[in-house]
């Protein structure tokens, strides 16, 4: 049993790093969420419809990193680095190819695509430059999500932590200056805010690209830069089943967010702000998924397959009691921390009530994280695509409708819907792994 607590200490090792990125990742839509709170809710609102789109977007960057770090982890398990690169150069091809695509089409279709969400009026036009900058940074997203994949497969987390430091630090200041002004800089408002992201995601991506340089497993040379397409057609394979898990997710919640929309502005911005503030819960979730598919790559990588219930096992258990504690937090302190955003008691109440809904609902969703991960770098992208689909779709969206727009349970409704399609998930999730020799081949 001694090497329990090694796998555990490792888990945590590769995690924290990659937490912590991902909370400064978070906290730029923290700052930015802060900083347009002071223009007007429809603001907020603004911001939160277009983050489902960006969202939606990284869900099918995600995708293809996914299939990055499951044969990164792989082959660098099984010391194959040429192999690796090869693997690392494709997923580049891909996703900014998609991403060119997604953002040239957001900016062209900026208006009927706000339009599907609810917005109209004020809320439409406040919206339309926010949207059409920010949406058209997506190759600039694709690029670094799949550059930081790369980094994050071999197990070093804490290189994209750093780069996370610096731009959290620019953030604040550019930001802070594009949205308000300051002596010659005219105040541009969310205009600004959206450009203050631009700023950062090319330095970050720049910053990125330089850092990989020291890393023989990820440094790209120009013998790599070649096409192969017997790797790109497994990397589409791999990455297709993977972006339809997460864009059915995705496009779900498109679906009932459009709901939420026409629930009221109130409604509308409590559902944001909660947005803002479970991601520093979810983000644990996603850093010790992260942990789990290097280690278990790279367990599997090395033919150390009787590892891969130990290292899951401390991943599930670590996110579990990590993201309840956080969320728990988050609930009691949600009538002090709700002032930073407003003042209305209506929508300051309604977010204990959401919060405490989620508190119950951690284990559940640190199981199914975890799980989907475990599942995928077995080699299996499927089957977690098909029972997102059926939880997002059969169970959490009717759900919204039925309960809280028909019925008019509103948004502690929502927030419950949600919880019991984690809940279900989780529980056939348990089922495979107990059930299915779940470790296939390579891509």
């Amino acid at each position: 049993m001694s090497h329990v607590p090694q796998a555990a200490r490792r888990i945590f090792a590769i995690a924290w790093p990659a937490i912590g990125e991902a909370y400064l990742q978070n906290f730029l839509g923290v700052v930015d969420m802060i900083f347009i709170a002071h223009i007007s809710l429809a603001a907020v609102a603004a911001v939160g419809v277009t983050n489902i789109y960006k969202l939606t977007y990284t869900a099918v960057f995600t995708a293809v990193s996914t299939a990055l770090s499951v044969s990164l982890s792989r082959y660098v398990g099984a010391r194959q680095f040429k192999t690796g690169r090869a693997a690392i150069w494709h997923a580049f091809i891909i996703v900014l190819v998609v991403g060119t695509v997604l953002g040239v089409a957001s900016v062209l279709f900026s208006v009927p695509l706000l339009r599907i969400m609810g917005a109209r009026g004020a809320l439409l036009q406040t919206a339309i430059p926010y949207f059409q900058i920010v949406l058209a940074m997506a190759p600039l997203i694709a690029l670094f999500t799949a550059q930081s994949a790369a980094f994050r497969a071999i197990g070093m987390t804490k290189i994209p932590l750093r780069i996370g430091l610096e731009m959290n630090a620019i953030h604040v200041v550019v930001d802070y200056l594009l949205i308000f002004g300051f002596g010659p800089i005219p105040a541009l408002g969310i205009r600004g805010a959206a450009l203050s992201l631009l700023v950062v995601r090319i330095y970050a991506l720049a910053r990125l690209w330089w850092k990989s340089r020291c890393l023989e497993a990820i440094a790209l040379s120009k013998a790599d830069l070649t096409l192969q397409l017997d790797i790109l057609k497994q990397m589409m394979r791999f990455s297709l089943p993977a972006a339809a898990e997460r864009l059915s997710k995705r496009l779900g919640q498109v679906l009932y967010f459009g709901i939420i929309v026409r629930m009221g502005v109130d409604v509308y911005a409590t559902h944001n702000i909660a947005g803002t503030l479970t991601p520093f819960a979810s983000a644990v979730g996603e850093g010790f998924s992260i942990a789990a598919t290097a280690a278990i790559g790279n367990a599997i990588g090395r033919g150390h397959k009787s590892l891969i219930d130990t290292y899951r096992r401390w991943s599930y258990l670590q996110a579990a009691v990590s993201m309840t504690v956080i969320t728990g937090l988050l609930c009691i302190f949600s009538p002090w921390i709700a002032q930073f955003y407003t003042h209305s008691t209506h929508v300051i109440n309604l977010l204990t009530v959401i919060l405490a809904i989620d508190t119950i609902s951690q284990p559940f969703m640190s199981s199914v994280v975890i799980d989907t991960a475990t599942i995928q770098v077995g080699g299996n992208t499927r089957f977690p695509m098909m029972v997102t689909t059926i939880g997002i779709w059969c169970i959490r969206s009717v759900g919204v409708y039925v309960f809280g727009w028909r019925m008019g349970f509103g948004l502690p409704a929502v927030w419950a819907s949600i919880a019991v399609d984690n809940m279900i998930r989780s529980v056939i999730f348990t089922w495979y792994r107990r059930k299915r020799a779940f470790v296939t081949h390579l891509v």
